[in-house]
């Protein structure tokens, strides 16, 4: 494992996803067919070809394509070795909603990659994209029981704004916020 990470981060780098990730992807996803709900941060339908799915990141990236209610946000994985390790979107902006739930930084990783800094390399990158969008403090939320979210969190500066039980989904919730210019 001390080849894989440097200063507790993964070797890893951000991807946009392409379509040469296709068996990579399909990998990644399979990670999470025993618990579909730990995958946070890839919202294209999980049996999309990735045709549709790289045409979709990028649309909504620009704003474009959107859910009702979905604000433009952009993706990316978490590459190393040829595989996607981890998932992590960026919200360019908040709603009421997302205030609430999701924040503007949502990601996952694959259980075969956990515990190696996966999730800590890819928000230290993301909160360096945030600038770019103008965005100086990054909301995050988290379950209250997700420790690993918690000490990445924690590790890139999260400062605890609450800690209470979701009025949506029931589960105690932490909130976090991360000043982006101290990255």
């Amino acid at each position: 494992m001390e080849e894989r990470t440097r200063y507790g981060v993964s070797a890893g780098q951000l991807v946009t996803l392409g379509l040469g990730h296709e068996g990579a992807l399909q990998a990644f996803l399979a990670e999470f067919e025993s618990n579909p709900d730990e995958l946070h941060g890839y919202f294209c339908d999980r049996d999309a070809p990735i045709e549709k799915a790289v045409a979709l990141l990028d649309a909504w990236s620009r704003g474009e394509r959107l859910v009702e209610n979905w604000v433009p946000m952009s993706t990316w994985f978490w590459e190393l070795d040829g595989n996607l390790e981890g998932v992590i979107t960026l919200r360019h902006r908040l709603t009421p909603a997302l205030k609430q739930k999701g924040g503007h930084i949502g990601y996952s990783v694959a259980k075969s990659f956990r515990r190696r800094g996966v999730a800590s390399g890819m928000l230290k990158a993301v909160l360096h994209q945030c600038q770019g969008l103008g965005i100086e403090r990054a909301l995050l939320t988290c379950s209250s029981d997700n420790q690993g979210s918690v000490r990445t969190i924690e590790k890139h500066g999260g400062l605890l704004d609450r800690e209470e039980r979701s009025k949506s989904s029931g589960v105690i919730q932490r909130w976090y916020w991360i000043d982006v210019n101290s990255h």
